[in-house]
């Protein structure tokens, strides 16, 4: 585990900061390296500046080592040695401040107000991130302790989980310990840790030992037991309240001053006593009415027959989980994904390619033949180029890349062609000291998936355009909705006071993020297992062969018709006429990545939907309600390929019926495989061999039962490769393997 809590902080016209802050008196160099670098890795672009906060005691060793790894660039990466990074330090009081040799590299100017703000950007990303504001799942709302209703609940102990994050929080805490406290009464159990945290800390950089009496009352259940008997000694600490009115029964009863009644969490403003955070905008998308809290008979979700979850005991934990199960209809592909994919299908423009760990294969797309062809490709460039680019621009910057050289030159063309100058090309390495008056620079990309190659170009541009108005154009943006892609918006957008600067997109694509799909990778080690389970097999070799074949292409970037096992007679699956999500009519020139391409991209916006959908995505996942994907999805899309590409794309999560709430789906599956295995030479039964890897390698899972209905068909009259890869699918040894296992072999 590493020593730092680490979040991102955003400050208006300075980017943004990249923020580590640890509570221990010393680190491992090793963790701030790892966390800087996996941040880069993340897809996200290089932070605009580095901050790290320590406890007081552990300042000057924190500015040794990190002056030490800055002169190392090979230490901490960063994009260039002009990006602030500064030192700050906190007291026992939690006090934060930056000494006059805080910044040790580049330029930084913090105020007292920057330091709030960035303890409060640390716990509002905490309460995302951990899930803090815990939001029912469509059609159901919670009823808390006192019997309240609301479709958002806060819960305290979500954040207290990892031991930076929990001294992290101990940090806002500590002002209020007051020397002379002997007893503290918390509300809940749960944050009993973050009350023996927050006291060593203090004890620490105080330099004297405290230790008061921890003890928990259990919030109105055991209300009863809350007795406090020396006011100067004693202090209450609440979780969290959504309405003030535990903290309000509090102070009636024990008559503490209100700096001795704390409230961690709060999602209303005014609570009485003192309240430390309040979390009511932490999730931003979050409808405000979700955390109204609702007497039962004012609410308004049980008018709308909304079903209720019971938070119980002082853990507030919530009662079990329900499942629904989801059928994709034609309105659930993204809004342009009709148009983008009559651009872009039967031209090969997608495929997978392995990352460089080797542990996935990413969804890329090939731009020669759609977004880089002339036709009617150039037409989508030449409107977004009259209709944003300004008339004032003189330079033209593109991203590296082969593709985005190609693109910006086409936009240079279509610039040229309104009666322009011709914008200069700006290069990086180059001196542009001599470069004519510049008004303004379009920044180009051909595609961009967390927009870090227009977050470089950004700050490559910052000296010589410093405030002008820059134009950011991607002909592809690949995961319009993910959450790296609104940072970057925002960044790119809002970095200047006026003009503002501008993001444009020929072609928004809604694939998922991160851009990486295991399913092939789970193959190979699959057939891995095969291979060397049947070592010693004399059998079947022919099915041995095509073992291998798929091995190699799996072990590769994955192209044309490999994305699928093929049918048990060795044809590839194709698309038939009449594709629900698509339009207008197409051919034999379809490639199975047009259509893995197009279920993804469906599949992603079930799970994230856009922003003005009023309830929650059809596939959205919450600790109370679980989304799988129905039965009914394998029989009313019926082609092998689309039956495939759903395996491939679903997360196991969503294709797991093994439980009760489940079992019809799960039934129906196993009569659906039957079938496929009793008529695998026809069109009926093409899928059948990725319906059986799909349970072999867990991607699929039925109930035991199913499984057995499965095994009983007769399987004499199987292919080979089927007869292989059934007992895996089953769960049951291979028979050649046990059976090789009990042979004695000679030495």
């Amino acid at each position: 585990m590493t020593a730092f809590y680490h979040f991102h902080w955003t400050k208006e016209k300075a980017g943004d900061h990249l923020i580590l802050v640890t509570t221990l008196p010393d680190f491992d160099e090793q963790d701030l390296i790892t966390i800087v670098d996996e941040d880069k890795l993340s897809d996200r672009p290089y932070p605009d500046g580095l901050i790290l906060i320590v406890p007081q005691d552990a300042a000057e060793n924190a500015r040794r080592s990190l002056s030490q790894m800055i002169q190392s660039s090979a230490k901490l990466r960063l994009a260039d040695a002009s990006i602030p990074v500064a030192l700050l330090s906190f007291d026992a009081q939690g006090t934060v401040s930056m000494s006059e040799d805080g910044p040790l590299q580049g330029e930084i100017d913090l105020s007292k107000k920057d330091f709030s703000a960035i303890i409060d950007a640390g716990i509002s990303h905490l309460v995302d991130r951990r899930e803090a504001v815990l939001v029912a799942p469509p059609g159901h709302h919670f009823v808390h302790p006192r019997r309240r209703h609301s479709r958002a609940f806060l819960r305290t102990a979500n954040m207290l989980i990892q031991g930076p994050e929990i001294g992290f929080l101990a940090l806002k805490l500590l002002a209020f310990l007051e020397h002379g406290i002997d007893r503290i009464w918390i509300d809940s159990s749960s944050i009993a840790s973050l009350v023996y945290a927050a006291y060593a800390l203090k004890s620490r950089l105080l330099g004297r030992f405290l230790s008061p009496r921890v003890e928990s009352f259990s919030s109105y259940d055991g209300f009863d037991q809350l007795s406090v008997l020396d006011p100067d000694k004693e202090l209450v600490l609440i979780s969290a309240t959504a309405t003030g009115s535990l903290p309000e029964k509090v102070l009636d009863r024990t008559k503490l001053p209100a700096k001795r009644v704390i409230t961690l969490f709060s999602t209303v403003g005014d609570v009485p006593g003192t309240s430390l955070c309040l979390t009511a905008n932490s999730r931003a998308v979050l409808d405000p009415l979700s955390l109204q809290v609702f007497e039962e008979t004012d609410c308004p979700w049980c008018r709308d027959g909304s079903r209720t979850v019971t938070f119980v005991g002082d853990q507030f934990l919530a009662d079990a989980a329900t499942v629904s199960a989801y059928t994709l209809v034609g309105t659930d592909a993204p809004k342009a994904l009709r148009s983008i994919m009559a651009k872009y299908r039967g031209h090969k423009a997608f495929h997978l390619k392995l990352t460089e760990n080797r542990e996935a294969h990413a969804l890329h797309v090939n731009l020669d033949e759609t977004l880089l062809a002339t036709g009617p490709n150039r037409e989508a460039i030449r409107t977004l180029v009259r209709r944003d680019v300004p008339a004032s621009t003189t330079h033209i910057f593109a991203a590296k890349g082969g593709d985005s050289e190609a693109f910006a030159k086409i936009v240079a063309e279509e610039i040229v062609a309104l009666g322009l100058a011709a914008p200069i090309p700006v290069s990086k390495s180059a001196d542009e000291t001599a470069s004519p008056e510049r008004r303004g620079v379009v920044v180009v990309a051909a595609s961009i998936g967390s927009g870090q190659s227009l977050q470089d170009a950004s700050r490559d541009l910052r000296k010589d355009f410093e405030n002008l108005p820059r134009t950011f154009v991607a002909g592809l943006r690949k995961h319009s909705i993910a959450d790296p892609g609104q940072v970057l918006l925002r960044n790119l957008e809002h970095n200047n006071d006026w003009p503002k600067h501008i993001l444009r997109v020929v072609d928004d694509m809604m694939l998922p993020h991160p851009n990486q799909f295991a399913a092939w990778m789970k193959e190979l080690d699959f057939w891995q297992k095969v291979i060397v389970d049947r070592q010693f097999a004399r059998s079947k070799n022919g099915a041995v062969a095509q073992i291998r074949a798929r091995m190699a292409v799996l072990s590769r970037d994955i192209s044309d018709d490999n994305l699928f096992l093929r049918t048990s007679a060795g044809q590839p699956l194709k698309l038939r006429p009449s594709f629900a999500f698509w339009d207008e009519k197409y051919g034999n020139e379809i490639a199975q990545g047009d259509v893995f391409a197009t279920i993804a991209s469906i599949l992603e916006n079930c799970r994230k939907g856009s922003k003005d959908r009023k309830m929650s995505a059809p596939l959205a996942q919450s600790p109370f309600h679980v989304n799988v994907l129905s039965s009914e999805n394998f029989t009313r899309f019926n082609d092998g390929i689309i039956q495939a590409a759903l395996l491939r794309a679903a997360f196991p999560h969503e294709l797991n019926f093994a439980g009760t709430a489940t079992s019809t789906h799960s039934t129906k599956i196993s009569h659906l495989i039957v079938k496929m295995m009793e008529h695998h030479r026809d069109d009926q039964g093409e899928a059948c061999l990725e319906f059986l890897l799909a349970l072999a390698t867990k991607r699929l899972t039925l109930a035991a039962n199913d499984l057995k209905r499965i095994a009983a068909l007769p399987q004499n009259r199987l292919p080979d490769l089927m007869s292989i890869v059934l007992p895996y699918a089953l769960g049951q040894t291979p028979k050649e393997s046990l059976e090789e296992s009990e042979t004695e072999h000679p030495y």
